[in-house]
């Protein structure tokens, strides 16, 4: 079974993979495949990701994951866990068996995005932040659209999994 666990960036996606992979479960933080994502200009073309990306940079980037990639992937990876979020995240919901969403209140969002223990770069800044915050809603309301199945992202890594294994 093939499913994908998507939220904004602070929605525990990192931190709940991490505890399934402890206990045994095949639990995949998208951010940590190699060769999944990369950032991109308006052009198309491939770049570097800025530790402390600016408005300008974000306004000007799509941080999108490769489809034949994800699927080459999958194909290799038949029963995995998921986890993870790009800027065209909704073109791929169709090569999973599952879909839920983490959702995320802003205000716990803004927290976990500055807690010392976060290793993802996304967040550092007080743009970042309020960007991550502003993209969660909108990623909340097209995961409603799609009918995609909400998990409260405050639940501990146990409880998600029974939400998504029930």
């Amino acid at each position: 079974m093939k499913v994908l666990i998507l939220g904004p960036s602070g929605s525990g996606k990192t931190y709940i993979s991490s505890q399934l992979r402890k206990q045994g479960i095949n639990a995949v933080d998208a951010d940590k495949i190699e060769g999944l994502s990369s950032w991109y200009d308006g052009a198309g073309n491939k770049v570097a990701y800025k530790d402390n990306a600016d408005e300008e940079f974000l306004n000007n980037h799509l941080f999108l994951w490769d489809r034949k990639f994800l699927e080459d992937y999958l194909s290799k990876n038949p029963d995995v866990y998921l986890f993870g979020v790009s800027g065209n995240i909704f073109d791929m919901l169709d090569i999973f068996d599952k879909v839920y969403f983490l959702k995320v209140d802003p205000d716990i969002q803004k927290e976990r995005l500055t807690h010392e223990s976060r290793e993802n770069l996304m967040g550092k800044t007080d743009y970042q932040r309020r960007n991550a915050v502003r993209w969660g809603k909108e990623l909340e309301q097209k995961a409603k659209i799609a009918g995609i199945k909400f998990i409260d992202a405050t639940f501990s890594p146990k409880e998600i999994l029974y939400e998504i294994q029930g």
